[in-house]
């Protein structure tokens, strides 16, 4: 009598997990299956696309093979994408070989990976066709505000302390220039301080010193100019060179946001308080 092949989980199993297979972001079935928040926070780009061709390339440089497809992208859903995709055919670095069949229309959350005539990207799951588009855009917004507020959050616990107000002069302050390309050519804003969202200022007005420099190291850092309003994120010796080690700065983009961001700083920090 033949005894009964073993099977790795029960046939219950089995059933179930083909079942939410259609309904959940792809996974292997006895993981846990990532949740649309896990590969939104993941990828890149999130598209609604037509899968053309399998086994296939948009790009020389990818080499086709049984992982690679060729996508059309029908619709952008993620924040943020290069201008003009939807319309474009774009390789797809399937997170499984096999898994695209040509025709089917699937919502893909991807990383980026090469760009040039073509595009390609790496996949990292997806969604069926049968995915409620709105909600889904709705969800990722949420998620990427989500992440937007952990950031700005976690760089709101680091300042020495938050103020919002308007810059009142501008001039190039008086420290020793690097003998290098990446010298920061440090200027001072006085900024007239109207409310200290955290922290404490000894008065009513502080001086910032801040990069006027647009080299590479630079170039991201915060410029301001005479009459600019705003909210800054003060810290101290953040840039840890000799010379400004007692000088407050704010060289991160996080470090200044507008005035129209004030109730959501004071928010943050209110739940950072709690």
């Amino acid at each position: 009598m033949l005894s009964r092949p073993h099977l790795p989980y029960p046939t219950k199993q089995i059933v179930l997990c083909l079942a939410l297979f259609a309904l959940q972001p792809r996974s292997l079935c006895g993981q846990a299956p990532s949740t649309v928040e896990d590969l939104a926070r993941r990828a890149t780009l999130i598209f609604l696309g037509t899968v053309e061709k399998t086994g296939a390339s948009t790009m020389p440089a990818v080499k086709a093979n049984a992982a690679t497809a060729v996508v059309r992208v029908d619709q952008v859903i993620s924040p943020g994408a290069p201008p003009g995709l939807a319309g474009k055919s774009i390789t797809v670095q399937l997170l499984d070989a096999g898994s695209a069949k040509a025709g089917s229309q699937e919502v893909f959350f991807t990383k980026g990976w090469l760009l040039g005539e073509s595009m390609a990207v790496i996949e990292v799951g997806q969604l069926g066709r049968d995915t409620n588009i709105q909600g889904l855009t709705e969800q990722i917004n949420n998620v990427h505000q989500k992440v937007a507020d952990e950031a700005l959050r976690n760089q709101l616990a680091t300042a020495e302390a938050v103020i919002s107000g308007k810059v009142t002069a501008v001039r190039r302050a008086e420290i020793p220039r690097l003998v290098t390309e990446h010298d920061p050519d440090w200027y001072i804003a006085v900024i007239q301080v109207e409310s200290v969202i955290r922290g404490q200022m000894p008065g009513r007005e502080v001086a910032l010193l801040f990069p006027y420099s647009d080299d590479v190291i630079w170039h991201d850092s915060p410029k301001f100019k005479e009459g600019q309003q705003g909210i800054w994120l003060l810290h101290r010796n953040q840039a840890r060179l000799a010379g400004i080690e007692n000088q407050l700065t704010a060289l991160r983009s996080l470090d200044f946001r507008s005035r129209e961001e004030l109730g959501r700083v004071e928010r943050l920090v209110k739940a950072e308080q709690q």
